[in-house]
């Protein structure tokens, strides 16, 4: 959810729970509006899975730890942060009951990075092209697939899954399929999150 202000994540989750398994509340979100806007998320719905995109790249545990206490059930580190700093934040989930999610944006060699960080312990491994990425001439989302498949951990994908991409992002075998402007960013967010939905086989 890469809205702004708590009051836009609440109704924009409202609409949308139903039909996903995990609530993401995006970098600007939690940068704008704190880890309030997390507690708010988990207080509304309690049964989904809140994660929030912290993008850590220090202090990994201190962070994640916050986080936790916060209501977060997953917290990102990046991938391109020392290993000590991603055990830190592993060893706060593991403290919590929670996970860790290590996100590659912007690391060249995604297949080994997500290996190492995986043996870190990592929950899974978000293969991610960012914004400012997908936005560039020729992106193409089968480049992250085919790093998720050749690395053989568990993993997600985030950076254009939409109806039309999500049965390949499937079919690649990632565990979990990050929608963001498919869904927030349609006229109906409820329909785009129900048909995409509705495509996994």
């Amino acid at each position: 959810m890469d809205v702004l202000t708590i009051e836009d994540a609440l109704v924009l989750a409202a609409q949308v729970a139903p039909y996903v398994d995990i609530l993401e509340l995006g970098t600007p979100l939690v940068k704008n509006a704190g880890l309030s806007a997390v507690t708010a998320i988990k207080k509304a719905h309690p049964d989904k899975i809140v994660f929030a995109d912290l993008k850590t790249m220090d202090a990994g545990e201190l962070e994640a730890d916050i986080a936790f206490k916060a209501g977060a059930d997953l917290v990102t580190v990046l991938g391109c942060a020392d290993d000590s700093t991603i055990a830190g934040a592993v060893k706060a989930a593991k403290t919590h009951n929670k996970g860790i999610v290590v996100d590659l944006i912007g690391v060249a060699d995604k297949v080994s990075r997500a290996k190492e960080v995986r043996a870190l312990g990592a929950k899974f491994v978000e293969f991610h092209a960012g914004l400012d990425e997908q936005a560039q001439p020729g992106y193409d989302l089968s480049v992250l697939l085919t790093a998720g498949e050749q690395a053989k951990v568990p993993f997600s994908v985030a950076g254009g899954v939409s109806l039309d991409t999500v049965a390949k992002v499937q079919l690649a075998g990632a565990d979990v399929a990050v929608a963001g402007g498919a869904i927030y960013g349609a006229e109906d967010p409820a329909a785009a999150a129900r048909e995409l939905r509705a495509a996994i086989i």
